[in-house]
């Protein structure tokens, strides 16, 4: 257990409580609004705490929201604290100053000047500190406040940052809020993505030109330009008339993910599965209006999700973050129920890479057919190719015959020198198929790169 918790001064209720209040008034799901007497309440509750401790702990103040709520609220009241002390903006738009990633635990509130980390006990440093890994919770033994960052670079240093803290000796309850807020943070990332996409699905018009097809003209809309220019019926030129952009066509998305051993190799406090599943996330989020199946494999293949399955997408979020923190032999238990098999944790895709092939290739053809691949692409031997690897590239050589779009995420890693023999020789089998391969290093950057081409393929 962590001897490391977070505490408040009680000046931080001035601001905790009125916006704690703010925002349940504001909440649509709450029907009965909290009063001022609500307030009064939490302010008695706080101050024997403060009084018996010196500090305000941090569930002292998810406590004071939870049992001053109407019993119906309450779950509500709960995410609603949880949101406020984890920084999580109601409105998102504001991109902030750039942040140091060493002061992760500042984003724990943006109103707060002496928030600190203390030992629970006297004679604890020395232990604590000797036993201490280099990316665990000793990085922030002082840190100060910092205003949201919204999405921009910063978000990446936090986004690795976390993932690391995540895999150090935390006790639960600050795992279980670093794991949230790391969500919270995919999914922002995910918002994001979702706006500029939404945003350029939008049908438009635009002047039409000379040796276009003219059934392309929009009549109504081509009339009410020219009123709206005053044109006389001699004066109207070709550039008048408008014609509407193509509308962009439903997507079916299958995404494909690589659990094998080597994508458990540590660098630095970070893996390659880290890697993926940071990107993986919020882009399956940012597009989880379309047609999505989710495919994992090692030796064998794990279908999550198929095209045509209406499962719900949290759980399936909920499993993906617990990865981050999950060893080989972790996954194993977790798929198999034991860790006594003999066939678990090689790199054998083709079934997982099939099976997407005949998702998509029975979606509509009318629809865009999607299919991302999340791996370090360690999959031949050095100088060798087997036919279980020919196999690989043969099914996607099928899709992209067949006009299925694939896109390539793949791990730093792969790139690293321990790797390199095995995988830049299937990356570059990738490049010659035209398959754009992208690191997975700075999620928005992974995703920037995505919307680019998501937009380009849909033209």
């Amino acid at each position: 257990m962590s001897n490391y918790e977070l505490t408040y001064p009680f000046h931080y209720a001035n601001f905790f409580i009125p916006e704690f209040i703010t925002r349940m008034r504001r909440n649509r799901e709450v029907l009965e609004k909290p009063s001022p007497r609500q307030s009064i309440n939490m302010g008695k509750i706080l101050l024997p705490m403060y009084m018996r401790n010196g500090h305000l702990k941090f569930e002292d103040l998810i406590r004071a929201a939870v049992i001053t709520s109407q019993v119906d609220n309450q779950k509500i009241a709960e995410k609603t604290a949880l949101e406020i002390m984890t920084q999580i903006s109601e409105y998102e738009d504001d991109e902030g100053e750039p942040f140091d990633g060493d002061q992760l635990l500042s984003l724990i509130s943006n109103k707060t000047r002496e928030v600190t980390v203390t030992p629970h006990g006297k004679g604890l440093e020395q232990s604590y500190h000797s036993e201490a890994r280099t990316s665990g919770p000793d990085q922030f033994l002082k840190f100060e406040n910092k205003p949201d960052i919204g999405v921009g670079p910063g978000e990446n240093r936090i986004i690795k940052l976390a993932t690391k803290t995540l895999k150090s000796g935390l006790d639960e309850k600050m795992r279980k809020l670093l794991a949230y807020l790391l969500k919270e943070r995919l999914l922002k990332l995910g918002r994001e993505l979702e706006r500029k996409d939404d945003w350029s699905k939008i049908a438009s018009v635009r002047p039409f030109q000379t040796g276009e097809d003219p059934d392309s003209i929009d009549e109504d809309r081509s009339l009410e330009n020219i009123i709206d220019l005053g044109r006389k019926i001699e004066e109207i030129r070709t550039e008048d008339f408008m014609m509407l952009k193509r509308k962009k066509k439903n997507r079916n998305i299958v995404y494909i993910q690589d659990i094998s051993n080597t994508m458990f190799y540590d660098f630095e406090g970070i893996n390659s599965i880290n890697y993926s599943i940071l990107s993986l996330i919020p882009l399956i989020w940012g597009l989880r209006n379309d047609k999505w199946g989710l495919i994992l494999y090692e030796s064998n293949s794990h279908i999550i999700k198929d095209l045509t399955d209406e499962r719900d997408l949290e759980p399936i979020l909920e499993d993906l973050i617990s990865m981050i923190t999950m060893t080989t032999t972790q996954m194993e238990y977790r798929f198999k129920g034991t860790t006594e098999g003999t066939t678990w944790g090689g790199t054998i895709p083709n079934k997982s890479f099939q099976w997407a092939y005949d998702e998509l290739i029975e979606a509509s053809d009318r629809s865009d057919r999607i299919c991302f691949i999340f791996s370090d692409f360690v999959i031949n031997e050095p100088n060798k190719e087997s036919e279980e690897s020919k196999k690989n590239y043969q099914i996607i050589k099928r899709m992209v015959d067949e006009n299925i779009k694939v896109f390539a995420g793949v791990s730093p890693l792969a790139y690293r020198e321990i790797f390199r023999p095995y995988s830049l020789s299937a990356i570059d089998k990738l490049i010659k198929l035209g398959i754009p391969v992208i690191e997975t290093y700075y999620p928005s950057v992974f995703l920037d790169k995505a919307h680019q081409w998501l937009n380009e393929i849909s033209q």
